[in-house]
């Protein structure tokens, strides 16, 4: 099987000063009477002026010395179309906290005013009132007070932010606090809330998560004392209910002692040294290393808890030591079934995330991962690693960013996940980021609705943090398919071969605007049913084979679902960094996704004439389709692979506004002559873009500034049919010359070529499609431009980000798809362009 290194792609690449060509319309005003309207709205500031006073004696009695402001509440209409970030008035330091829709459309904007800043609003109402006409004729200030219906003290409601409802007044739970961090650090907020929150029977853990401009806390507590400490506690941005535990599904059948076949397949194993080895770092139910096909792996020293109170990290339950078993090998059952060397070119350490009794106090998830990845690092902090977690929660749904999600994106982009900021939002000035890969379980459905498959998949959402924009989120496909019906007379397959694993779970239901999810898709097992319709798990030659941790009972387990799949991928992972140490880990996600093929059996449920909507569902399904170490891991002649990494500075302040800096041009070395020698031969060319996000999880609309992504990437290949002036101008407006006609189409001639299409493809942080055309027609595309788009690092200029730069991989290959009857390199001619202009750049 052709082997070949993929190839590194630099000194191909040109910047270029960038402005985006799309523009957008402003939003439409609101009539109202000038008079009744403003003078309804100063009645409404006013009580909110004697609520401040009597506020402001109430905390003086109660020494409550930290809080100087009030929460509000603005209702806008329906019909009016506001940007609610222009209520942020720096000068007042007035900051919005939530956004949300009621009844008919309506949006219903929490803010926080400091104390002595309602006049910020009275002052625009009352311009509106008797202010000058501007010149075009309208009240001052019209677009934001006729938008307004009403204005009024915030309750409970506005700060509760699940669309799910909230507990009952009187019942105790654990909710997540989102805290306003303003300039201070994040300890210091969290000390504030815990200490004031005492007077209201609040108790607060002291563990904490920081975000931009938010820290978050779980507090024991009930609605009824969160509703009496709202007015007084100002620091309270939002409320959130701490998500319940999913179950793990595990199997429970009988091992069987095979004890020879171990030793056997041990003589066949090569295990990396430590070193300069990779590492997987499993968080889970720790491992039992004594296993023989895990202690050459794993070494005493790197089985560790979270909790150092829990004594060593060793599994009782036995998952953890399942996965390490996948994790190392892969399905046992085809390295025991031949006889060929296994070699594994990664090492793991585990850290036990479980108590070894109980369960784990309401704690926030993230923080639980943060603390692990901080005591892997703090022990070992040159290691390679690659971060794997199989466990889940019932998440939010919808796609929505939880704290554990946002964690998981903030340690993945390069942030301490305890205490990522020195100050506000500020990195700090010596801070350098130190980028993460976390892969992730998409979490399971229950076994007793799987005979509703595939419906029950369809409808159950990815779990928490499976929503995650920078991790690699993994479901679960199939091909066992093998029955023996002799011994199960009555039982029949759920899934078919090639097609979705009965456990996973999808995010179909989710709103256009989220990641596609999951990433990909891997082996996770199939099911059965009888003939009185109970499914069942297994048998076991429908679940995968891996290490037991009870060794004494038989050295082999069954295992599967979406925590065997995420296993599977996190080894191709770690074969990936182990072949090409220097990949990023943008690059590495990028490949996992790029080697991702759809199954016939996929492809099979796109009706025919399908519709995007139809490939949106397949996308959100099985990801961009089952994973394939080959395809990942290398080239061949006639399919190379090129690797860009590559930094880009999204934004640059200008005339104190951030805007657009730059594009990367890439013109890649490109086999011009092979390709038009081929002619019509039938090809394809597949592109996948990854980069990592800073999250900003707080639910105040995610629009503008209050946008979830810290900046977006796109990119764009050029047509067969344009010129290199001519793609320019279609994605950069500086390229357009004076006398250019606007009105002009410049869509990309060959939309239609692209399996997925480019809107559609542009969601989350990493985007890939394939376009299929012919040879000849690929010789003109070599031309690939990634650039930027908003985020809130451009909407915030308070965060200081622009002229921050930041990574992306770029992955491009090359393939035909019909059969010629010559061998085909597309290989050598690229490798040899690539060493010319090394052997230049060397030289000059």
């Amino acid at each position: 099987m052709p082997d070949l290194d993929h190839l590194s792609v630099t000194g191909f690449t040109t910047d270029r000063s960038f402005q985006s060509t799309h523009s957008f319309p402003k939003p439409s005003e609101l009539q109202r009477d000038r008079e009744q309207h403003g003078s309804a709205l100063l009645r409404q500031l006013a009580k909110l002026r004697l609520d401040a006073e009597a506020l402001s004696l109430e905390r003086a009695k109660r020494g409550l010395t930290t809080s100087t402001g009030m929460i509000i509440a603005i209702e806008f209409s329906a019909q009016a179309k506001f940007d609610v970030k222009a209520l942020e008035w720096r000068k007042d330091e007035i900051e919005v906290l939530t956004v949300a829709q009621s009844g008919g459309g309506a949006q219903v904007v929490a803010l926080h005013v400091p104390e002595g800043k309602l006049s910020a609003l009275e002052t625009r109402v009352r311009k509106y009132l008797s202010g000058p006409m501007t010149k075009h004729g309208k009240p001052p200030h019209t677009q934001l007070v006729n938008a307004i219906e009403k204005i009024r003290g915030a309750a409970f409601a506005e700060l509760w932010t699940e669309e799910a409802a909230p507990p009952a007044p009187e019942k105790a739970t654990w909710l997540q606090i989102w805290l306003r961090n303003g300039a201070r650090t994040a300890s210091a907020t969290a000390k504030a809330f815990q200490a004031a929150a005492v007077q209201f029977g609040i108790q607060v853990e002291t563990s904490y998560l920081s975000f931009p401009g938010r820290v978050v806390v779980a507090a024991w507590t009930t609605r009824k004392a969160l509703e009496g400490a709202l007015r007084l506690l100002d620091l309270i941005a939002e409320i959130r209910y701490v998500q319940p535990h999913a179950e793990f599904f595990l199997s429970d059948l009988a091992p069987r002692e095979q004890a020879p076949w171990v030793q056997e397949l041990l003589q066949r194993c090569t295990f990396a040294e430590p070193g300069t080895s990779p590492y997987v770092t499993l968080l889970d139910t720790g491992v039992n290393r004594a296993h023989p096909l895990l202690e050459k792996a794993v070494a005493h020293e790197d089985v560790m808890a979270v909790d150092s109170e829990w004594g060593p990290g060793t599994d009782v339950d036995g998952h953890g030591t399942e996965m390490a078993g996948v994790i190392c090998h892969g399905d046992l059952v085809a390295p025991l079934a031949h006889d060929q060397k296994l070699d594994v070119p990664h090492r793991m350490e585990s850290v036990k995330i479980f108590p070894p009794a109980g369960a784990n106090p309401p704690h926030l998830y993230g923080w639980i991962m943060a603390k692990a990845v901080d005591k892997v690092e703090q022990k070992n902090p040159g290691r390679s690693r690659i971060f794997v977690t199989m466990t889940t929660a019932i998440g939010p749904g919808a796609g929505m960013p939880t704290e554990w999600s946002a964690c998981v994106d903030q340690l993945a982009f390069g942030l301490n996940g305890l205490d990522p900021y020195t100050k506000g939002i500020s990195w700090g000035t010596d801070f350098a980021l130190k980028q993460r890969l976390f892969v992730m379980s998409a979490g399971n459905v229950p076994w007793q609705g799987w005979t509703q498959y595939p419906d029950i998949n369809h409808s159950t959402s990815i779990e928490d943090p499976g929503q995650s924009w920078n991790g690699l989120t993994v479901g679960a496909c199939t091909d066992l398919t093998y029955l023996d019906i002799q011994r199960w007379p009555t039982y029949a397959l759920i899934a078919q071969g090639g097609a979705l694993s009965p456990a996973s779970t999808t995010s179909r239901l989710w709103r256009n605007s989220w990641p596609l999810k999951p990433d990909v898709v891997a082996e996770g097992g199939n099911a059965t049913i009888d003939d009185t319709n109970v499914p069942a798990v297994g048998p076991s030659s429908l679940r995968i084979l891996t290490t037991s941790h009870r060794m004494h009972q038989g050295p082999f387990a069954e295992t599967g679902d979406t925590s065997a799949a995420a296993a599977e991928v996190a080894r191709i992972c770690a074969h990936i960094r182990a072949r090409y140490p220097n990949y990023w880990e943008e690059t590495v996600r990028a490949l996992v996704i790029h080697g991702a093929r759809f199954t016939p059996q996929m492809l099979a449920q796109l009706p025919r004439g399908a519709k995007k909507r139809d490939m949106r569902e397949l996308l959100r399904t099985y990801g961009f389709g089952k994973v394939s170490l080959q395809n990942s891991l290398a080239s061949a002649e006639d399919a190379p692979t090129l690797i860009v990494q590559d930094t880009i500075v999204p934004y640059q302040l200008e005339k104190s506004k951030v805007k657009l800096k730059e594009l990367k041009l890439h013109k890649l070395p490109w086999p011009a002559d092979e390709l038009e020698a081929l002619g019509e031969v039938a090809v394809e060319m597949r592109v996948t873009l990854s980069f990592f996000v800073e999250p900003n999880p707080s639910r105040r609309g995610w629009q503008s500034k209050f946008r979830y992504q810290s900046h977006g990437l796109r990119f764009a290949v050029k047509g067969a049919s344009e010129d290199e002036v001519r793609f320019n101008q279609r994605i950069n407006k500086l390229d357009r010359l004076e006398d250019f006609d606007e009105d002009e189409s410049l869509s990309d001639p060959d939309k239609n070529e692209w399996q997925i299409g480019a809107v559609l493809r542009a969601r989350g942080s990493v985007h890939s499609d394939v376009w299929r055309g012919t040879a000849a027609q690929l010789r003109e595309k070599s031309h690939i431009a990634v650039f930027p788009i908003g985020g809130w690092w451009k909407d915030w200029p308070g965060a200081e980000r622009a002229g921050k730069s930041t990574r992306y991989s770029l992955v491009v290959s090359l393939r035909p798809i019909q059969e010629v009857d010559v061998p085909i390199d597309l290989y050598t001619p690229i490798a040899t362009e690539i060493a010319i202009v090394n052997a230049v750049d060397i030289t000059t």
